[in-house]
């Protein structure tokens, strides 16, 4: 019989070979046990939308250890002299640059942090919808169910909250969750990390998402 645990590590094995990186026999037990919590989370996590399908897809990545490693790669310099009448380095002839270097620095981080908002906007706008999504379920099974079940109710609660508190609190919060690490301390820290994305506190919503990261490794979905 096919059960979950076999799944899951089917699935990771799955990533390895489109990736080209044979790391499951390098992978502990620990390591393995670890890496199935986290896909367990994942999954979990995703459909009350607290995390979005990019999140989920670098944390399974990172749990199964196949974080891309492009930008470690230096290419060889060429041993062969440059053809006559190649382009020469200005700055090997020094010459002063063609384009100003603040123009090029401006563009290009301006570019970047263009992609980084598009990113998040994304991220919130997913996780909101399948929020919508999951309550709508929840409400189906009835009154008492929903107050049981919908993380809605307790999602808007902690909204309210992060609201209220300072930058210094946000920090003590994200600590106390993750040294408490109980039973629903994975949906905790998830729901407080995607209260702080919605409210736009970027910085802290990653310390959040460490910690996260962490919790998952170590916590079962309840």
């Amino acid at each position: 019989m096919v059960t979950t645990e076999s799944r899951s590590i089917a699935k990771g094995s799955d990533l390895l070979a489109q990736s080209d990186l044979r790391q499951s026999n390098v992978l502990s037990v620990y390591e393995k046990a670890r890496a199935i919590n986290i896909e367990k989370n994942n999954a979990r996590l995703r459909a009350l939308g607290l995390i979005s399908a990019n999140e989920e897809r670098k944390s399974n990545a990172s749990a199964w250890g196949l974080e891309e490693k492009s930008s470690n790669i230096k290419r060889k310099p060429s041993s062969r002299p440059p053809n006559e009448g190649c382009r020469k380095s200005r700055r090997l002839l020094k010459l002063p640059s063609e384009i100003s270097e603040n123009v090029v620095t401006g563009g290009n981080e301006e570019e970047r942090q263009e992609g980084i908002e598009k990113e998040r906007e994304v991220i919130v706008k997913e996780c909101r919808e399948a929020r919508q999504r999951a309550a709508m379920e929840v409400a189906k099974l009835g009154v008492e169910s929903a107050a049981r079940e919908n993380p809605t109710a307790t999602y808007e609660h902690c909204l309210m909250r992060i609201r209220s508190m300072t930058k210094k609190g946000l920090i003590n919060r994200v600590r106390s969750i993750e040294r408490a690490a109980g039973k629903h301390c994975v949906i905790k820290m998830a729901i407080f990390k995607s209260c702080l994305q919605d409210e736009n506190m970027w910085e802290l919503a990653k310390l959040a998402s460490e910690a996260l990261e962490r919790l998952k490794g170590l916590q079962s979905p309840p």
